[in-house]
């Protein structure tokens, strides 16, 4: 389903951000705004400020910001029609479809939504009121001490062992069998259709908002030549590389207690949950990705990865360690007894010694690699070398620097090597990573680089554009902030700032963009103001705005009353801020002409050229000195 721009439009002005915001954070009063740390990236002081007059946050660490459908978004990794329905729901305002034949691409992704759901109803349907899903999979379930409560926690399911059981209890539904193919519940083979999940337990897979988007199965016919395990295809809303199993029911513990584990399997992370550990994830047997990460890394920047006691399968998974350490993440290592993986550990032992050995055994990634890899080097000094080279290597994808200093410590003092020598090696390291990511760099952008290089020569022109944009900003951020604000003569100060502008192209694309949407809102009768601009859909647009209008310093009213001392705001003289600002951004453009002119009369010309680029330089240098005059400075 597709919801109608005046849905969105209610919902947005309904909602009150700092409400939203508080569904997720503790927020503290100061000044005009509200203050937390930033649920984004880590840190101690609160950095994250929420402004409940203009309608948005803005972290002043990590830069994120956006208004409250945004915070919905980020907080829980959801689309943007997702957190507006989240919303609309929590303000309790009617949901309105937009028009069909503009949505065909988000149906089709609703279409496989609502399957896959059906298709998840089924199964735990057929678990719990057919006999075969009772006497097969509710019993080996049971055998597998899942308790009832988890079962239906996961939504657990069993699929009967029938060729086409399903498929026709979707057509029966109304679904075509394309539709079902497409959601990788059915397979069509030499004019056969059948069931994908045919006699197997059911894992369904949410993603972070808790819709079903995959299935994972497993089978029970011990003689079967198929695979145990068998995954859903990927699909239009299921991508392998992006989702985690059990992110749904782990998200809110992650973030509670700032810390997720992370398990091979479906069964491990049903059996921490009846161990009491809810912030665990799995990455369902397949390679841990850097997209797997950073959806943990939504949650926390702290991960603890639980190994089997099976030394060929953590060698083979040492690589994962090194992508949550590049991804700025910190990581932990829990290696289990040999022979056990969590699911068989936590039923041998109980839940509070396996709580309690998860707290215990977890180790740094140096300490846990240094003897991972020292054991299997014994005596052989070049092979203790490739390992502490290894550790180094570790060590040096940290972007951190001073994370890197304390480690290349620890690995010192561990491993009985001079720091140096440590330090020495993760140097060249770096430096290689570097020198390889610079050839790349000027193998693909060769040819942009050349026109940079020449372009840089010319250093004032640099300054200028830099102060140009300077100056570009200012008149969009005075536009947005005092638009509807009188100055003299009780004339808007949109209105003298646009007149003023009339004959002046915006260099910057991103300021060009608010000034002409901000043009052609005004043709159609409207004045766009920075919550307009704050609650727009396009993402630039709505970054700038709250990048243009945020502030971490104000002073507060109580102070000012408390001290008797006044403090001078923009607000008091708008004329003469906005009259200044448009006559550096002016003089500063009339430079730049000048430039571009002193640069032509540099070539070999004719004398007609060359006389009238002569009378342009005159006429440009009277304009420079009249602009300087009034801004009271002097121009040699």
């Amino acid at each position: 389903m597709s919801i109608s721009q005046e849905t969105i439009q209610a919902v947005q002005s309904s909602i009150h951000i700092e409400e939203v915001i508080a569904d997720f954070l503790t927020l503290k009063k100061k000044g005009q705004n509200l203050w937390a740390c930033c649920p984004f990236h880590q840190e101690r002081t609160p950095s994250f400020s929420v402004s409940p007059a203009k309608g948005f946050y803005k972290c002043f660490g990590c830069d994120a910001a956006g208004d409250a459908i945004t915070f919905v978004r980020e907080i829980e990794g959801i689309s943007f029609i997702e957190a507006v329905k989240y919303l609309a729901n929590k303000y309790r305002i009617d949901i309105q479809e937009s028009e069909p034949h503009t949505q065909q691409v988000q149906q089709e992704k609703d279409s496989l939504y609502i399957l896959l759901n059906l298709a998840k109803e089924y199964y735990v349907s057929t678990l719990w009121g057919h006999p075969e899903g009772q006497t097969i999979g509710l019993n080996y379930f049971k055998e597998r001490n899942f308790a009832e409560p988890f079962i239906k926690k996961f939504e657990l399911g069993y699929s009967l062992d029938a060729w086409e059981a399903f498929c026709q209890f979707a057509k029966n539904k109304g679904y075509k069998e394309t539709l079902l193919e497409k959601a990788g519940l059915i397979i069509q083979k030499e004019h056969k259709t059948y069931d994908r999940f045919r006699g197997r337990v059911i894992f369904p897979i949410h993603n972070v908002s808790g819709k079903v988007i995959a299935v994972g199965a497993r089978m029970l016919n011990a003689d079967s030549k198929q695979p145990k395990y068998i995954n859903s295809p990927e699909t239009d809303i299921y991508r392998k590389s992006d989702a985690l199993y059990g992110i749904f029911q782990a998200k809110h513990q992650i973030r509670q207690e700032d810390s997720c584990y992370l398990v091979e399997g479906y069964t491990d992370v049903i059996s921490l949950h009846m161990a009491g550990i809810a912030n665990v994830v799995a990455s369902s047997g397949t390679s841990l990705t850097e997209e797997q990460i950073q959806l943990i890394g939504r949650f926390t920047k702290h991960i603890t990865i639980v190994f089997d006691g099976d030394p060929a399968g953590i060698k083979a998974s040492l690589r994962g360690i090194d992508m949550v350490l590049e991804k700025g993440l910190n990581v932990k290592i829990v290696l289990l007894p040999e022979g056990e993986d969590p699911d068989s550990y936590a039923l041998k032992v109980g839940t509070t010694a396996f709580q309690h050995y998860l707290k215990a055994q977890a180790q740094d990634f140096i300490t846990f690699k240094a003897t991972l890899l020292m054991q299997s080097a014994q005596e052989d000094p070049i092979r203790k070398a490739g390992a502490i080279r290894e550790i180094v290597q570790s060590i040096a994808v940290i972007p951190d620097a001073v994370k890197r200093a304390v480690l290349t410590q620890q690995c010192s003092k561990l491993l009985g090597i001079d720091e140096a020598v440590l330090n020495a090696e993760q140097n060249k390291l770096i430096f290689q990573k570097e020198q390889e990511q610079r050839r790349r760099g000027e193998r693909s952008l060769h040819a942009h680089t050349a026109s940079m290089m020449l372009a840089s020569k010319s250093e004032p022109g640099h300054k200028l554009e830099d102060s140009i944009k300077a100056y570009e900003r200012e008149s969009i951020r005075m536009l947005l902030s005092y638009g509807n604000a009188p100055i003299e003569d009780e004339k808007l100060l949109y209105s003298y700032l646009l007149q003023e502008l009339e004959e002046v192209h915006f260099r910057t694309p991103e300021y060009r963009k608010i000034m002409e949407h901000f043009q052609h809102q005004l043709d159609r009768g409207n004045v766009a103001d920075a919550t307009y601009f704050i609650q727009h859909q396009d993402e630039a647009m709505r970054k700038t705005a709250i990048d243009l209008t945020a502030s971490p310093y104000e002073v507060s009213d109580h102070w000012e009353e408390q001290h008797q001392i006044y403090t001078a705001k923009e607000e008091d003289d708008l004329h003469q801020t906005v009259f200044k600002n448009i006559l550096r951004l002016k003089l500063r453009l009339i430079q730049q002409l000048i430039e571009e002119n002193r640069a032509g009369l540099q070539n070999k010309l004719e004398p007609e050229e060359e006389d009238k680029l002569l009378q342009i330089h005159t006429a440009l240098k009277q304009s420079e000195t009249s602009i300087a005059h009034q801004l009271g400075i002097v121009i040699w």
